[in-house]
């Protein structure tokens, strides 16, 4: 929610609000310095993370980037300048990659690979999921200000039930299955080439999806006509219906393609379904720029997103370089995530505006995407 509200919907409004002429391109500069403080900062607190590992485990982390998130968020309320939310969304982003950080590295702490796809399937229900935010800041507050303010309250509000839930009084986390890491018959080169290939893998399809999805707003309401098509609606009431069809579908994918990939063993192969159904629903998007069309590709984003996500997170725990420094390793992996967040603003905005509009910039994230299903193909060391 912390990520998804403000990047969806609240950010788009409020710079909407502040520079209406020019929101495409203040929007790529605000999004787009988050996400680069986003890069350096999940790396940064990963290692952090890994050395300080004490009676607490990991949650002074978690809980410590919610309350700077919040704090942020809270900031973010009250800013009516382009300077000023620029600022507030790099503190939000540091705040958030710190927490996201530690929470990642859980799944390989906690869970045993047998189980991994199945708990990433929850987790990517959670990380994919729209449909909780911008019910939130659409329909429970009204305006800006009191959304920014309502999402920062959840994040440190459900950080603090996580952190209570799972605490363990001992002298150091539990660790229940390490990283296989480099085993007999596994040199740690060809580990090391693994990782490179997973990273590179979703490099690309967050790529892809960055591009197909941060003017989702913008495209229902200039492209689609979404607001002609259905008076007395707004953009953001499209996206509302966007998110319900998106994160309906997307809790059966990822459930059942977590089990399915449990049950079987099989990483590649799902992932490699699931980024060919993304590219699919894209091109919908591409193609048939109509409310219909809209909803069907969304479904299909939907299948995809869920059957990539859950397999491919999964598969990254799998080919960590070694266990000492899961949560650091962890924290380059999210670059493979934050890294289109802060690429695609720049992309997508003179694509859309000077260089062939939203059909050219949908069948570029297409490609990427399917790319992205091929390349994964490459890791030799999980099934």
């Amino acid at each position: 929610m912390g990520h998804y509200a403000p990047l969806a919907v609240l950010l788009p409004v409020r710079l909407q609000e502040i520079a209406p002429d020019a929101k495409e391109t203040v929007f790529a500069l605000v999004s787009g310095a988050g996400a680069v403080v986003a890069m350096v900062v999940g790396p940064v607190a990963g290692a952090l993370s890994d050395r300080t590992i004490g009676r607490f485990g990991r949650h002074p982390w978690t809980l410590g980037g919610a309350a700077l998130a919040a704090a942020a968020l809270v900031f973010l309320a009250g800013q009516r300048t382009a300077a000023g939310t620029l600022a507030g969304w790099c503190a939000a982003q540091a705040g958030l990659n710190t927490m996201q950080a530690s929470l990642t590295a859980e799944l390989a702490d906690q869970v045993p690979v047998r189980q991994r796809a199945t708990v990433a399937g929850w987790m990517g229900i959670t990380a994919g999921s729209a449909l909780l935010p911008v019910f939130a800041v659409t329909r429970v507050v009204s305006g800006t200000g009191p959304a920014f303010l309502l999402t920062g309250a959840v994040v440190l509000l459900f950080a603090a039930v996580f952190a209570l839930l799972t605490f363990r009084p001992s002298a150091a986390p539990r660790r229940s299955q390490p990283s296989p890491g480099p085993g007999p018959g596994r040199p740690g080169r060809l580990h090391r080439a693994d990782f490179l290939w997973a990273w590179t893998s979703r490099a690309l399809f967050f790529t892809g999806w960055s591009l197909a999805t941060v003017y989702v707003l913008y495209y229902l309401v200039d492209e689609v006509r979404y607001e002609q098509r259905f008076p007395g609606k707004t953009g953001a009431d499209g996206v509302l219906e966007v998110s319900v069809v998106f994160t309906a579908v997307l809790v059966v994918s990822a459930l059942l393609s977590g089990v399915v990939s449990d049950r079987t063993g099989r990483r590649r192969g799902m992932a490699v379904g699931g980024s060919a159904v993304v590219t699919a629903g894209i091109m919908m998007w591409a193609l048939w720029p109509s409310w219909p069309a809209v909803l069907v590709g969304t479904a299909l984003l939907a299948v995809g997103h869920g059957a990539f996500l859950s397999v491919d997170q999964a598969l990254v725990t799998q080919v960590l370089p070694t266990a000492a420094h899961r949560a650091r390793d962890l924290g380059v992996v999210n670059i493979s995530y934050t890294g289109p967040q802060a690429l695609a603003p720049f992309v997508a905005g003179p694509v859309v505006t000077s260089l062939g509009g939203y059909e050219t910039l949908f069948v570029v994230a297409a490609a990427l995407t399917l790319l992205a299903g091929l390349t994964v193909r490459n890791v030799r060391g999980v099934g």
